[in-house]
C-alpha cells in the first residue's frame, strides 16, 4: 500500500511562536558551550547517538547544538521537531517504520536513518514552543521514566539559558542607551559649570588686587565651592555604573581635615539657612589635623546625607554633623529632627530611584542614597540608619583610614607656569561662554590666543598661519573635533593637539596610543592642569 509521510501543519499560534523565536536572536549564531554541554548531557542520559537543540522557523529546522550529526539544518516539511512543537509534553516515536507519519520520511529511509525520536518542546516564557531538545537513535527505542524526566529538565535548562542570553543582550542595549544619556547629560551640565567654576576661580585668584568687601570674597568662595560640588554630583551620577561594575578607583591623599570640613560647612549652611534649619558641626578632639582620605567621595557622602536631612527637617529645628575617630576609623554622624523613617521604608532606603515615606512627594531623582551606599562600600566602610517615624533620623558612617604608602601631602605650591608665552595657540570652541572662559583663563596667564568657532574655520586658519599648539573641542557643529584634528594632522603631523570636552563619561575612550591627540582635558577646565599641559607641549627654551 502506498504511504506518504505526513507534513506537520503550522501551529495555531504560528505568528506569535515565530516572534518568540526571533526575539531570542539565536538562529544562525555560532556554537556556545553552555548549549553544547546540555546536548552532551542529554545524549549520555538517554544513551542515544544523536542529540539536537532544534529551532523551528517558518521554513526549516536549524540546529543550535548537535551531537552525532553533521547537518546544520533541514527542511521543516521533513522535520520531526515540526510535529513535536504541537504539544507541550515529550513527543516520542518508538519505531518510525511502524508510524505512517514517518515511515517514508527521507530522514528515515536515508541518512541519518532515524528509527527512534523523542523531543521535549522548548517553550518560551510566554508559552510558545520554538523548537525541541531531541534525542535520536538508528534503532527502535523507548525512554525510561527517569530519562523522560531528565530530558524535560534539560529542555527547561535550555530555554532558561536562552532567556538568560536574551536578558543579557537587553541589559547590554539598556546600558548602551544609559551610556548615551549620561554622555549627553555630562556634556550639557558641564558646559555651564565650565563658566561658573572658571570665572569664580579667576575672580578668587584676582580678588586680592581689588578693594572689595570681605563678604564678596566669601560669596565667591561659596559659588566656587558649590560649583565644584555640583560638578562632583554630576560625576557621581555618571560614575554610578562604574561603582556597580567595580571599576571606580579610590584616590586618596593627605589633607587638612578641618579645612575640608570648613569648606563643606560653608556650602551646606547656605541650604540650611534658606530653610531656617540650624546647622551644627562638631569635630571631636581625637580627629588629627590631617587624614588620608578620598576627599571627593567623602564630600559627596556627607553632602548627600546632609541635604537629605535638611530636606525633611522643618523650620526651627536642627541638623547636626559630628566627626570623630574610633580605632583608626573616621566616624561621620548626621542627625536630624526630621520626619523619621518607618522600619518598612528603611529596608528600601538605599535602592536606586527609590523615594520612601514623605519623600515620595518631594523633588529628587532617588539616586542620592544609592550613590552614597555605593561610595561608602567602595571606601570599605559601612552605613547604618537609626530612625523612628516622627522622631528624626541618625545616619552613622564608618570609613577605615586608607593605608596608602605612596600618598604624600600635596604641596601648597602649585606647578608654576613655565611655558613659552610667545607661542601661537589656537582654541577651537563653538560655545561662546566657553570661549569667554578660555580667553579669560589665558589672559590671566598673560598669553594671547586665537579662537575658531567651527572645525571648518579652524582648518582655514591653520592653513594660513603657523601654530605651536591647538586646543580642540571634540563636540563641534559640522565636522567634529576628531575629524578636524585628523585633517590637520595630515598636513602638520608634528603639531600637538589637546582634546577638550565636557563629556567626562567618554573620557575613557581617549587612547594614550592615539596619534591624533597628545592629551584629553575635561571641562570645566582646571587651570592647574592646563598649566601642566602648556608646560609640557610649549615649554620655554633652555636659552630663554
Amino acid at each position: 500500500m502506498y504511504i506518504q509521510m505526513k507534513i506537520a501543519p503550522p501551529t495555531l499560534d504560528e505568528a506569535a511562536r515565530l516572534k518568540a523565536l526571533y526575539d531570542y536572536d539565536l538562529l544562525d549564531t555560532e556554537a556556545e558551550k553552555i548549549f553544547d554541554d546540555l546536548t552532551q548531557l542529554a545524549a549520555k542520559i538517554c544513551d542515544t547517538p544523536i542529540t539536537l537543540i532544534s529551532l523551528v522557523d517558518a521554513d526549516r529546522q536549524w540546529f543550535k547544538s548537535k551531537v552525532g550529526l553533521d547537518a546544520e539544518e533541514t527542511s521543516r516539511d521533513i522535520a520531526f521537531c515540526a510535529h513535536a512543537i504541537h504539544q507541550k509534553e515529550i513527543f516520542e516515536v518508538e519505531d518510525t517504520l511502524l508510524d505512517e507519519r514517518f515511515c517514508d520520511n527521507p530522514l528515515v529511509t536515508s541518512a541519518p536513518n532515524i528509527r527512534f525520536y523523542a523531543g521535549t518542546p522548548l517553550v518560551s516564557h510566554n508559552g510558545h514552543a520554538i523548537g525541541t531538545l531531541c534525542v535520536i537513535d538508528d534503532k527502535p527505542n523507548k525512554l525510561t521514566e527517569i530519562q523522560r524526566q531528565a530530558l524535560e529538565v534539560l529542555g527547561r535548562s535550555v530555554i532558561s539559558q536562552m532567556e538568560l542570553r536574551k536578558n543579557i543582550k537587553e541589559l547590554k542595549q539598556a546600558n548602551e542607551h544609559k551610556t548615551e544619556f549620561l554622555s549627553n547629560m555630562s556634556h550639557e551640565l558641564r558646559t555651564p559649570l565650565n563658566a561658573i567654576i572658571g570665572f569664580s576661580r579667576l575672580m578668587l585668584d584676582d580678588i586680592n588686587h581689588h578693594k572689595l568687601p570681605a563678604k564678596f570674597s566669601e560669596y565667591i568662595s561659596h559659588i566656587d565651592y558649590s560649583g565644584k560640588r555640583l560638578l562632583s554630583v554630576v560625576n557621581s551620577v555618571i560614575d554610578l555604573n562604574k561603582i556597580e561594575a567595580g571599576m571606580m578607583q579610590v584616590q586618596v591623599e593627605l589633607i587638612c581635615i578641618r579645612e575640608f570640613i570648613k569648606d563643606l560647612e560653608g556650602m551646606l549652611a547656605i541650604t540650611a539657612n534658606e530653610k531656617d534649619v540650624a546647622f551644627l558641626v562638631n569635630i571631636s578632639d581625637n580627629v588629627p589635623t590631617h587624614l588620608t582620605i578620598d576627599h571627593a567621595k567623602i564630600s559627596q557622602i556627607i553632602t548627600n546625607l546632609v541635604h537629605n536631612a535638611i530636606k525633611f527637617t522643618d523650620s526651627g529645628k536642627w541638623v547636626k554633623v559630628e566627626f570623630s575617630l574610633n580605632d583608626e576609623n573616621l566616624m561621620i554622624t548626621v542627625a536630624d529632627q526630621g520626619a523619621g523613617i518607618s522600619s518598612t521604608d528603611q529596608t528600601k532606603l538605599f535602592g536606586k530611584f527609590q523615594q520612601v515615606g514623605q519623600s515620595k512627594s518631594s523633588e529628587g531623582s532617588g539616586l542620592g542614597l544609592s550613590i552614597t551606599l555605593g561610595l561608602v562600600e567602595l571606601l570599605g566602610g559601612t552605613i547604618k540608619v537609626l530612625s523612628t517615624l516622627g522622631s528624626g533620623s541618625i545616619f552613622k558612617v564608618m570609613l577605615p583610614q586608607q593605608s596608602h604608602h605612596d600618598v604624600l601631602q600635596k604641596s601648597v605650591v602649585q606647578e608654576k607656569a613655565n611655558f613659552d608665552r610667545s607661542s601661537q595657540i589656537l582654541i577651537v570652541e563653538d560655545n561662546e561662554i566657553n570661549q569667554a572662559v578660555m580667553l579669560a583663563v589665558f589672559e590671566s596667564l598673560h598669553t594671547s590666543v586665537t579662537i575658531a568657532g567651527t572645525g571648518e574655520e579652524a582648518l582655514e586658519i591653520v592653513n594660513d598661519r603657523h601654530f605651536d599648539l591647538i586646543l580642540m573641542d571634540i563636540h563641534l557643529p559640522g565636522i567634529d573635533g576628531r575629524q578636524t584634528s585628523e585633517k590637520i594632522k595630515q598636513n602638520y603631523p608634528q603639531l600637538p593637539i589637546i582634546a577638550l570636552s565636557a563629556d567626562a563619561f567618554n573620557q575613557h575612550k581617549f587612547n594614550e596610543n592615539d596619534k591624533i591627540w597628545v592629551e584629553y582635558l575635561c571641562k570645566p577646565l582646571e587651570k592647574e592642569k592646563l598649566v601642566q599641559a602648556l608646560n609640557r607641549f610649549i615649554p620655554l627654551s633652555p636659552n630663554t
